[in-house]
């Protein structure tokens, strides 16, 4: 049974207002937005979920846990605050201006703070964090679930930073979200920028050196009564998936998160295969989107010598979605096709993934052909 925001909040939601009311809780047959329940009908139930449209320029609150080296001045939540070396961890908040008119699924930054607020993305506030100080937020928020955000490769701090908070606007997400920022990008000399098999090559090692500080974070979220989901992307998945697995001995089976959603995955298919039943103990579900059309996967294959899961292949208790209409390069050529994790089409199976929703019976979801690697399709 999954414990998912729309199948514990709904359900509470339908009993609360019945609670309240003489009349009886109508729940023969399918639901029916009209259909009275209690008091309520259940359009006036879900648009109760929303408490918070996100339909005007505000402010997000981005909770950051980083092992990247500190550098500069850290309120800024800048690059210079946290670089792409390996270092201790440190937690905080960063306040984002995120304006309403922005592009689903992009952002566009600014450093002027004279910029138009409604146009661009920037930094508003910063504060510091230690763990108890991170507990103590996320208990404030108890009732909400958390958003976990995990960026993949060659992504610096300050551009994670607006991407978590593009996200967490765009998909109108109820609770805190949560961003582990692990030390990738480039050096800023011009060297190591232009290399890009170098900068990869220091991405990995420097993502298999952040797991341990992955899977302290994952079994600090365990020890909080939330739910939590998961959404990762690129490379991010050689920190979280290990991570993961890692702590899921500690926790104990304890289904502490949600939706674990995988974004292309630069991952092992024979490795993800072997660790998806450890992780599937601690989580309701795990959903893939995968591509063929995805050139920065085929690259990350011939670098590897191997499968990635981002290139889609069937695991057993998995969902498994090919989105290769979504962001294909034109004739094979021309982009990577690798940056659709955050796109409109994305984030509306994503939030329908989040609602509990099972993955026939979402929009634009079709099943997949037999003997294809992948369970299912997303239509264009």
């Amino acid at each position: 049974m999954k414990t998912t925001f729309f199948r514990r909040v709904l359900p509470a939601a339908i009993i609360f207002s019945a609670a309240c009311s003489n009349q009886p809780v109508k729940t023969e047959g399918p639901i029916q937005p009209s259909r009275v329940y209690g008091s309520q009908t259940m359009k006036q139930v879900l648009s109760s979920l929303i408490q918070e449209p996100y339909s005007d320029t505000r402010s997000v609150d981005v909770i950051y846990a980083t092992d990247r080296s500190a550098g500069g001045d850290p309120s800024e939540c800048s690059d210079a605050s946290f670089g792409v070396q390996i270092g201790t961890v440190s937690y905080g908040v960063c306040t984002i201006n995120v304006p309403k008119l922005h592009s689903v699924g992009g952002f566009e930054a600014s450093a002027d703070p004279r910029s138009d607020p409604h146009r661009y993305f920037r930094p508003v506030g910063q504060r510091a964090l230690d763990e108890n100080g991170l507990r103590e937020f996320l208990k404030s928020r108890k009732g909400s679930d958390v958003l976990v955000f995990v960026h993949g490769f060659n992504v610096k701090f300050q551009e994670a930073v607006f991407r978590a908070a593009q996200i967490a606007y765009d998909l109108k997400f109820q609770g805190p979200v949560v961003l582990f920022s692990w030390p990738a990008g480039a050096g800023d000399g011009t060297f190591e920028s232009r290399l890009l098999n170098l900068t990869y090559q220091n991405n990995r090692a420097n993502a298999a050196a952040a797991i341990p500080h992955a899977a302290a974070f994952f079994r600090l979220l365990a020890d909080l009564d939330i739910k939590s989901h998961v959404i990762v992307h690129s490379m991010g998945h050689q920190v979280v998936l290990p991570a993961l697995a890692q702590a899921a001995p500690e926790i104990n089976g304890k289904k502490f998160l949600g939706e674990i959603i995988l974004n292309a995955p630069d991952f092992p298919v024979r490795d993800f295969q072997r660790l998806a039943p450890k992780i599937e103990e601690i989580a309701d579900r795990i959903t893939v989107y995968c591509s063929y059309n995805d050139n920065a996967i085929a690259a990350s294959e011939t670098y590897n010598k191997g499968r990635r899961m981002g290139g889609c292949e069937r695991t057993p208790g998995v969902d498994v979605i090919n989105v290769g209409g979504i962001d294909a390069p034109a004739l094979g050529v021309g982009g990577l096709g690798h940056g659709y994790y955050a796109s409109r089409p994305i984030l509306t199976d994503i939030m329908q993934v989040l609602f509990g929703i099972e993955a026939e019976k979402r929009l634009f979801i079709r099943k997949s052909e037999p003997n294809t690697p992948e369970d299912y399709y997303l239509r264009p």
